[in-house]
């Protein structure tokens, strides 16, 4: 992503330790120097094509999407680098350079062979633009974190792993019914 980000510390405890990358509309996690990524999705094939496009079966990837790409025996031109994910069908992908956002040009590559591993780079959807981040303030207890905005509802960030957090609203209502009916005896 380009564009303005926040980064917030985020420590639950002395081996759990987080640095938080708000961006317009997102929130990244960083930990041990680099993005957190999801599981990955097998590889079974890549094209020495411009673009190249990469077969994964059911990755469940969007267009836009950042993933790594690690593994792969043949076409090692892409290993270990990150792409942006376009023209997504069920079962295929193309790579695009995430600088310059030009399609991957693979027609020079070597011929895939066999396996590698695509991960996603774990993002969450916030409703803070690039222009509300400067204003957020939060606070943290444990593996919880509360977000407040003078422009949006309170919110609470809860992990409960490297790649699992949750952004709620924060509701002040009580949680319990108001009596029905009252007698005093």
């Amino acid at each position: 992503h380009t564009g303005t980000i926040r980064l917030i510390g985020f420590s639950f405890n002395t081996e759990q330790t987080y640095v938080l990358e708000f961006g317009a509309s997102y929130l990244r996690v960083i930990k041990d120097g680099g993005h957190v990524l999801e599981a990955g999705k097998t590889i079974s094939g890549a094209t020495s094509a411009n673009p190249v496009v990469v077969t994964a079966t059911a990755h469940g990837y969007s267009n836009g999407d950042e993933v790594y790409i690690t593994g792969v025996v043949g076409m090692t031109q892409i290993n270990g680098k990150r792409f942006t994910v376009a023209n997504i069908t069920t079962n295929t992908f193309e790579l695009t350079d995430q600088v310059s956002g030009a399609n991957v040009n693979g027609s020079a590559y070597t011929a895939y062979g066999s396996a590698g591993a695509a991960y996603r780079v774990y993002t969450l959807a916030t409703p803070y633009a690039a222009g509300d981040l400067a204003e957020l303030k939060f606070t943290q207890s444990a593996d919880v974190m509360t977000l407040c905005h003078p422009s949006h509802a309170p919110r609470e960030l809860t992990r409960t792993d490297h790649d699992a957090w949750t952004l709620t609203t924060i509701t002040f209502a009580p949680s319990i019914a108001v009596p029905a009916s009252v007698a005093v005896a």
